[in-house]
């Protein structure tokens, strides 16, 4: 009888150990499961906000190097006549008077164009750092509004955290190199983003 009793107290014992092992293993598996990955690039690239602020950047280079070349047109110009008129001030052909007139002329002609070639430069420096500025704010604006969507979406799911799969590492692989596709939310949040898309 005693011996029953033991091999009950020692089933009970191994039982309870063996449920209370168990708990851990569930919730864990419970909680992997609330774990979820996301390709980050492929949302920045496919979410319509960034087409549009691409293709507003674009419109904004487009415009700067048009005004760019136009200068640049006005700078070759003057040049082709700087060239002339040197070259007249140095021609045997004409007479002192006129050979120095033309060479005050060149000379006022050089200052101009150094004048020019500078305002070209400060012009070109200008619009580059205003446009990688806007570039920046742009791909801020868009980061914020893409991870707040991402926050709500995974609050609303119950996620206990969501992964990056897209980054690698310095030395070139990458920093999740495995999960489990399933566990992808990339194209739910692609569809949150873009359900505002008129």
């Amino acid at each position: 009888m005693k011996r029953v009793m033991n091999w009950r107290m020692s089933l009970v014992a191994a039982l309870a150990a063996a449920w209370l092992g168990a708990a851990p293993l569930a919730q864990a598996q419970g909680e992997k499961e609330r774990i979820v990955f996301v390709d980050m690039n492929k949302v920045f690239d496919d979410f319509y906000k960034t087409k549009l602020a691409q293709d507003n950047l674009k419109d904004q280079e487009a415009e700067f190097k048009e005004e760019l070349q136009k200068q640049v047109d006005e700078f070759k110009a003057l040049q082709d006549k700087f060239k002339k008129v040197r070259e007249e001030s140095e021609d045997r052909v004409l007479n002192e008077d006129a050979r120095n007139a033309r060479r005050a002329e060149a000379e006022e002609m050089l200052v101009e164009l150094r004048e020019m070639e500078s305002k070209i430069r400060r012009f070109e420096e200008t619009k580059r750092r205003q446009v990688a500025d806007t570039m920046k704010r742009v791909r801020d604006n868009l980061v914020v509004e893409i991870k707040k969507t991402l926050a709500d979406y995974a609050k609303s799911q119950g996620f206990l955290a969501v992964l990056d799969a897209s980054g690698d590492n310095m030395n070139g692989v990458p920093n999740i190199l495995f999960f489990d596709e399933t566990r992808d939310i990339t194209s739910a949040l692609l569809d949150l983003l873009n359900s505002g898309k008129k």
